[in-house]
């Protein structure tokens, strides 16, 4: 079973430091458990076949096949989801806060969002419209300067 421990680590992509937080031991525990240095409790098998939808059975005895089989997860976890897209704790807590607001607060705030973003301007259309405003002024400039070398040169030949 240790080694399967070790399996859905890496499966997870987390450090031994990672793998522990999630579960709420230390690196030094999952360390040991991987080396089989300590004694693995039922507690703790069916606290990472929740944690990371790991088939029980697969995880005590290795049966059914090489890696980790996974259990089909109905419940949505946002914790997990923004987790694996990257979100820092910070992030994460905006979110949770954000749901325990009023429902009358979060129509508020999502109107400001939604009339803040009507209102952005794509950066690539910005820049081209930067850039479609500088050509037309050059182009003004070189128009206004040639019409003024024309104008001089017909009152000098007059």
């Amino acid at each position: 079973m240790n080694e399967r421990i070790r399996m859905v680590r890496e499966a997870a992509g987390l450090s031994q430091t990672a793998f522990g937080a999630r579960l709420g031991v230390s690196r030094d525990v999952v360390n040991n458990l991987e080396r089989g240095r300590v004694d693995i409790k039922d507690h703790f098998v069916k606290l990472i076949c929740a944690e990371f939808q790991v088939d029980e059975n697969w995880l005590r005895t290795g049966e059914g096949g090489e890696g980790p089989i996974y259990n089909e997860s109905e419940a949505f976890s946002l914790d997990r989801w923004a987790k694996e897209h990257g979100a820092t704790e910070l992030e994460l807590e905006i979110v949770k806060v954000y749901f325990e607001l009023d429902p009358g607060i979060r129509r508020a705030v999502m109107d400001h969002f939604k009339a803040h973003f009507a209102n952005a301007v794509d950066p690539d259309e910005a820049e081209a419209e930067a850039l479609k405003q500088d050509f037309l002024r050059q182009r003004k400039a070189e128009a206004a300067s040639s019409a003024t070398a024309g104008d001089d040169g017909a009152r000098h030949t007059g």
